[in-house]
């Protein structure tokens, strides 16, 4: 399984390298779909969403498809994300964003998917992929709404030391990971955690904070 974990998307040419390495190929060869779904509950300026919709075409992928999950039937976004090489799950609500996975059956398919494709995780789409959402801020009002998809083991806090996200500093997180049983990452933006198989690996530019037993590699 080929994932990259990232705090912003590929918002620094060492990501976008990154990439390219984790999917064997020149990004310019490859297709992307990007799942939305987790920005959509997120009121405000969506600024950030579109960055994420630049910094994607800037890497130079062949074609950049946008695939909502919440608002399509399955016989129509399963076959656009098995055309794409790439798959994205963007960042907003963690616990809309696993909710509606599961519940549009993608959260199943995604093991067989990412057999033979990348994944890119930006923000909430980093966090959902972990074992649990205990790192996000989101409101989990169901049991279920804790467990994450579990598809590495590790937890990932994003937007470390960002202004605009007061709970994500190095001192929140190191108290935070004093009661957590799995390995965690804190990303600034421009940075991002790199999965090869069995492979971990932190890349970019940015600060990172590594806690637990799994150092990378």
């Amino acid at each position: 399984m080929r994932l990259l974990l990232t705090s912003a998307g590929l918002c620094h040419p060492s990501l976008v390298e990154a990439a390219a390495e984790l999917a064997g190929r020149p990004l310019s060869g490859l297709r992307a779909a990007v799942v939305p779904t987790a920005a959509n509950v997120v009121d405000g300026d969506k600024g950030w969403l579109i960055a994420d919709y630049v910094n994607l075409q800037r890497a130079g992928f062949a074609a950049v498809d946008i695939v909502d999950v919440s608002a399509l039937e399955g016989e129509v976004w399963r076959p656009r994300l098995e055309a794409a090489d790439v798959l994205v799950l963007t960042g907003g609500d963690t616990t809309h964003l696993l909710r509606e996975l599961r519940r549009s059956g993608l959260a199943d398919r995604l093991p067989g998917l990412l057999a033979s494709r990348l994944l890119i995780g930006i923000s909430a789409g980093s966090m959902v992929l972990g074992p649990d959402l205990a790192l996000s801020a989101s409101d989990k009002p169901r049991p279920e709404d804790c467990v994450g998809l579990g598809l590495v083991d590790l937890l990932v806090l994003p937007h470390l030391g960002s202004p605009y996200f007061p709970n994500a500093s190095e001192e929140a997180l190191r108290a935070a990971a004093r009661d957590l049983a799995h390995p965690v990452f804190g990303l600034a933006d421009g940075t991002a955690v790199a999965v090869d198989g069995d492979r971990v690996t932190v890349v970019g530019e940015g600060a990172h904070v590594q806690l637990g037993a799994a150092a990378p590699r």
